[in-house]
Parts: C-alpha cells; sequence; structure tokens
C-alpha cells in the first residue's frame, strides 16, 4: 500500500531562465571622479537588461548565484583603489595598483533587486579607444522554487 502523504523525488529538472541574464560593458574615456560608482560609455551585451550603463549599477532580476568580473587600468601617476560593492557597501572585493591592471572578481549569492557596482575610491581609470575598463557579470545559477 502507498502512503498518498508520501512523496519521492528522483531526477532532475535543469531548468533556466527563457533569454538568461548576462552584460559586459566598457569604457573607452579616462574617469576621474573619484568617490563615485564608475559608469559606463559602451554596452556590447545586456541580455536581460539588468544593467544600467550609464549609472553603473546592474540590479539582480531574480534570486541566485551571480558571477562579476572587473578590470580597470590604473593611471601610472596616481594610485587607484576599486571596490566591488553590493548595494552600497563594501564586500571585501577591492583592488589598488600605481600603474597597470586593477582586476575585480566575485561570485554573489544575490536576492531580486539587489544592486552591483564598482566604486572609484581614488586615482583615475585611464582609458581610451582601446577600452581598457571592462565590466561583465553573468547568472550562473537561479533560484527556482516550485
Amino acid at each position: 500500500m502507498i502512503d498518498s502523504g508520501y512523496e519521492t523525488l528522483i531526477g532532475f529538472n535543469d531548468v533556466k531562465t527563457a533569454a538568461g541574464v548576462y552584460f559586459y560593458v566598457t569604457r573607452n574615456s579616462t574617469y576621474t571622479s573619484t568617490w563615485s560608482v564608475i559608469p559606463y560609455e559602451v554596452e556590447h551585451l545586456n541580455i536581460g537588461g539588468a544593467m544600467h550603463l550609464e549609472t553603473g549599477v546592474f540590479t539582480a532580476p531574480a534570486d541566485g548565484r551571480y558571477h562579476f568580473t572587473f578590470t580597470g587600468r590604473a593611471n601610472s601617476l596616481d594610485w587607484n583603489s576599486i571596490t566591488l560593492r553590493l548595494n552600497g557597501s563594501y564586500i571585501g572585493v577591492s583592488g589598488s595598483a600605481s600603474s597597470g591592471n586593477v582586476p575585480l572578481s566575485a561570485t554573489l549569492n544575490l536576492k531580486k533587486g539587489d544592486k552591483v557596482d564598482t566604486f572609484l575610491h581614488a586615482g583615475i581609470i585611464s582609458d581610451d579607444k582601446w577600452r581598457y575598463t571592462h565590466f561583465s557579470g553573468i547568472l550562473i545559477e537561479e533560484d527556482l522554487f516550485f
């Protein structure tokens, strides 16, 4: 006899969002506004529309795990300090340099509506037509509740 109050789950359903969520944006000019969120000028990809180019803010459209990467080119004349932030707070992912690239990378567990940005504390982000400054992100696993 089978107990109707007992269920067994067998197998795995790999369910993903219809179009996915990922973006890739760059700058093509030098940025000097310290103590501010870094805005971007060129949108290469913005699938899901979660990245706002002009403000430099990504807003999570769904709960899940997201991976972000950033690289900015430090001006050789200044000390540069850049932080990846979540909802305006520092999360311990930062980098600094007096020349060369400042790379950042993090995988974050986000809730729908959470905001992620890159923040310039000090220095100058050098850029030109070669677009040395990159910011990208991707939803790698969405939380689905049935």
